[in-house]
């Protein structure tokens, strides 16, 4: 049996945008990774996470300011993809 790696790496938060409607908002977040990387991201319990913070994985765990977080599945894209898909985003 192989040993475990522990993996680790984090996400610099670009920007946000908050969606929907008044009684249910949601907020997608334009993400770097220490990969060079890009994503839009978006958490499952609806928190905003502000430009300038990180969210950071640990293992298999995502965590936002050392508490554990639910992240909605999400790709990697090229800089340029990911403000086309912040701006576009319905």
């Amino acid at each position: 049996m192989k040993p475990r790696k522990n993996i680790f790496f984090e996400g610099n938060i670009i920007d946000n945008r908050k969606l929907g409607g008044e009684n249910q908002p949601f907020f997608i977040h334009r993400v770097v990774f220490t990969n060079g990387k890009y994503a839009i991201v978006r958490a499952a319990s609806g928190v905003c996470f502000r430009p300038g913070e990180n969210i950071q994985r640990n293992d298999s765990e995502w965590l936002y300011n050392h508490e554990k977080i639910r992240l909605l599945s999400f790709e990697y894209l090229e800089e340029k993809e990911s403000v086309r898909q912040l701006l576009e985003y319905c």
